[in-house]
């Protein structure tokens, strides 16, 4: 169990950095072409590059939301339950997400497929690498939402009334 935890803690501060270091390099490469167009020699792959890159950040950065409760919520009826009652719908509606992200992992791998060949705008980079980005963060949301469903059983079963964060962060 430990080694899981301490494996899982790895990852996201590796998500966290790679999303941190695309966002630095996003403004890097913006700077470098607003500055080589301004100096009368654009370069051209740096755009296209940065756009890749922001779809990695905003899926990266839609899965730290999801595992750190980030993302925006309707709770008129919710916050009026009681902890287990409340666990019990968490718990039913991070099943129906996960059944959706699996819909997407299949329907991205496809889409990637398809796109190999494709190249993304004036590069030679391929286009996948954008459409790759649906079935991976798809697959990070899942083990995220995995995370918290864990969680949630454990609030569920009287185990904890508020399931330790080391499971998910």
């Amino acid at each position: 169990m430990f080694q899981q935890v301490a494996l899982m803690k790895f990852l996201i501060k590796f998500e966290e950095y790679v999303a941190m270091s695309f966002l630095a390099l996003i403004v890097l490469l913006v700077f470098i072409a607003a500055t080589m167009r301004w100096l009368g020699h654009p370069v051209i792959w740096s755009v296209d590059m940065s756009q890749i890159l922001f779809v990695w950040v905003c899926v990266l950065g839609a899965n730290q939301a999801l595992r750190n409760g980030g993302h925006v919520g309707v709770d008129v009826i919710t916050r009026h339950l009681p902890v287990r009652a409340k666990a019990a719908l968490d718990l039913v509606l991070y099943l129906l997400v996960i059944a959706f992200l699996l819909v997407l992992i299949y329907n991205g791998a496809k889409l990637t497929w398809l796109n190999v060949e494709r190249r993304f705008g004036d590069s030679a980079i391929s286009y996948a690498w954008v459409t790759v980005a649906v079935p991976v963060g798809s697959a990070l949301m899942t083990l995220s939402c995995l995370g918290i469903i864990v969680r949630k059983f454990l609030v569920l079963t009287g185990h904890t009334t508020d399931a330790p964060q080391e499971v998910t962060q």
